[in-house]
């Protein structure tokens, strides 16, 4: 094995730049060394504010230093929530038990509630739950949270608590009886059917169902509190929470043992990536991306495969490529789960070959489902999720491809490889606030040191050539800015003309220009035009270069619309017109997401603004006479 390498000598630039570009969410990330092996799985609230803590200075620990000595890639899963990355780090540990990890490597694991499989079933929290036919739920972050709602959910389902084999064999009840804490089906006149129902309860509670539960410890604390009983009614506020907290459903974490294979797809620009979440005996063990290549992808399967008929149906021929990576990672030797999960629902001349054909390759039955509502939809989300991570990553990948700036200078008849790439953009609403944005790509790498935002002078909001006109004089007036090899204007023909007007208004030469347009009569699909040319240049859908071009024009329109929105907001809210008691900052943004401006907030009638925000009455009057008196002095 080669030594390693200190990490005070190592560049770690490319590993820092890739976290920065991991999506701003909570997850789960996986270090791997340079066989490819996991040695560390971590939690972040926000992945990239984590991960690249790793990579910036000089760990304090000598385990951390010896750690990101070895650290030669690593991958990440998004999630919807913080707890979700908690449970999902525990699962991903106790997969690959990597070497760096203490704390969680050992045969702990967080508590889980189980329902035991005996004629009389009782409640009970264990760590290791066994496969003894007992129904189990979890597990749980919080053991506190957990034991206090099962304390709470026995005095609703008193259920059992002696572990005596031969129940009817008891002499007499126990003091839980008495107590009103069991059923006492020891008792000779007890029904099992009357113990099955409130099993039955139990079961439906625990998966969710709790509102019975949550509705009488209320009112037990509303009477608390209105007895001046402070010190119970804390503790019944104390309890309330916890059986919340422990009711929160986990995606990553399901209450069965079967295997599921969730699929996520996400598209842009012709490119297409894919997500396939694993699920093995109830917990999310991986995240597989899938990547295709855009540009009309057809099934090519072999005579082993189904062979779906899309006929006519646009949806179905839209799944194409989704369903070909599908057959590529199956007929590749990936096992056939019990159950897979698809994002849209399948032709049943589609979705029955492809069922017998993943039954045959398993050896046993495989459902294809489309699930609407539930716990599985959020399974279908976070593959959604992880997919959108995995065409980003493919995305900035392309930005450093060296092949796109070269087939750009043969396409766009570029007097050189372009390495410095500038894109403008234009943002107004209802001509309020009109604003500009310059982003820079340069080398591959988001300049954004160099990035400019602009607020228009001159051309009204709405007059877009003119906005293209200012600001581009305003920008190529500054001669200690770097010269562009490629000016990317968002926009056709008309934008492009605007942007050699403001050349020829300064009196010099400029750079080369390129706008980038959607043609909406062609199915959206982006159009690159060069100065004095009348047709689009010869980018193909999902070539390199356009894909190139597509991204800066996104990063533009990004860039240019947050500082827009941040403008839009900043002047929406410090209206003294929206002083008014009952309208906060959260219903201040609702309605200028909804109205745009004062003129049409007033303009709107009241069942408008109540669906806007929900005002009450008095909020809303107080609005309305702000408004009227307001804009009638201006």
């Amino acid at each position: 094995m080669p030594p390693e390498t200190p990490s005070e000598t190592r560049n770690l630039e490319p590993l820092r730049r890739k976290a920065l570009e991991m999506p701003a969410s909570p997850g789960v990330y996986l270090m791997k060394d340079l066989f490819g092996e996991v040695i560390y799985v971590g939690k972040a609230k926000l992945l990239p504010r984590r991960v690249v803590s790793y990579f910036q200075k000089r760990p304090v620990s000598p385990r951390l230093r010896l750690m990101v000595s070895r650290i030669h890639d690593f991958d990440f899963m998004v999630t919807a929530t913080e707890k979700e990355s908690l449970i999902l780090e525990n699962s991903l540990i106790k997969k690959h038990h990597p070497k760096f990890n203490i704390i969680l490597r050992d045969d702990k694991t967080y508590p889980s509630l189980r329902l035991t499989a005996e004629e009389y079933p009782r409640l009970e929290v264990v760590r290791r739950p066994g496969r003894d036919g007992s129904v189990i739920f979890g597990p749980f972050p919080s053991a506190t949270a957990l034991r206090d709602t099962v304390q709470a959910a026995r005095r609703l389902f008193p259920l059992r608590q002696c572990r005596r084999p031969d129940v009817k064999n008891i002499s007499r009840p126990c003091l839980n009886h008495q107590m009103g804490r069991c059923q006492a089906p020891c008792r000779p006149e007890a029904s099992p059917e009357e113990y099955r129902r409130l099993t039955e309860e139990v079961r439906l509670f625990f998966r969710g169902r709790g509102g019975e539960i949550v509705h009488r410890l209320t009112l037990e604390m509303k009477a608390a509190a209105e007895a001046y009983d402070f010190e119970s009614a804390a503790r019944l506020r104390d309890r309330l929470a916890n059986i919340r907290t422990t009711l929160e459903r986990q995606v990553v974490d399901q209450v069965d043992d079967r295997d599921v294979d969730v699929f996520g797809f996400q598209r842009r620009d012709g490119l297409l990536a894919g997500a396939l979440l694993m699920i093995r005996r109830g917990r999310v063990t991986g995240c597989l991306p899938l990547e295709a290549a855009g540009g009309g992808v057809k099934l090519n399967m072999e005579e082993d495969r189904p062979a779906p008929v899309a006929g006519e149906d646009e949806e179905e021929e839209g799944f194409e490529e989704e369903l070909s990576l599908l057959t590529q990672y199956y007929g590749g030797g990936g096992r056939a789960p019990d159950e897979i999960l698809w994002p849209e629902d399948l032709a049943e001349e589609t979705a029955g070959p492809l069922a017998d054909w993943l039954t045959g390759l398993k050896g046993g039955p495989v459902k294809i489902k489309t699930p609407r509502r539930g716990d599985q939809t959020k399974l279908l989300d976070m593959a959604r999720g992880n997919a959108r991570a995995i065409l980003e990553d493919r995305l900035n990948r392309l930005c450093r491809n060296q092949d796109a700036a070269a087939e750009l200078r043969a396409r766009l008849a570029l007097e050189k490889t372009p390495r410095r790439l500038e894109c403008f953009d234009l943002a107004h609403l209802q001509g309020q606030n009109a604003v500009a944005g310059l982003v820079v790509l340069e080398d591959g790498e988001w300049r954004k040191d160099q990035y400019r935002r602009f607020r228009l002078r001159s051309a009204r909001g709405g007059d877009d050539y003119g906005g293209l006109r200012e600001v581009v004089a305003r920008r190529f007036k500054h001669k200690d800015w770097p010269e562009p090899d490629l000016l990317l204007i968002d926009g056709g023909r008309g934008q492009l003309a605007a942007a050699l007007a403001a050349f020829e208004a300064l009196g010099r030469r400029p750079p080369p220009l390129a706008a980038i347009a959607k043609v909406r009569s062609e199915g959206d699909r982006d159009r690159v035009f060069r100065p004095g040319r009348k047709n689009p240049a010869d980018l193909k859908a999902g070539s390199a270069g356009l894909l190139l071009l597509a991204r800066l024009r996104d990063e533009a329109h990004r860039h240019v619309n947050a500082f827009h929105r941040r403008l839009q907001e900043k002047t929406f809210l410090a209206s003294p017109l929206l002083d008014v008691p009952g309208l906060g900052p959260a219903k201040k943004k609702k309605l200028l997401v909804h109205f745009g401006s004062l003129e049409k907030l007033a303009q709107a009638e009241e069942a408008e603004i109540q669906a806007a925000a929900g005002l009450r009455p008095a909020a809303l009057a107080a609005l309305r006479q702000a408004l009227t008196g307001g804009l009638g002095q201006q």
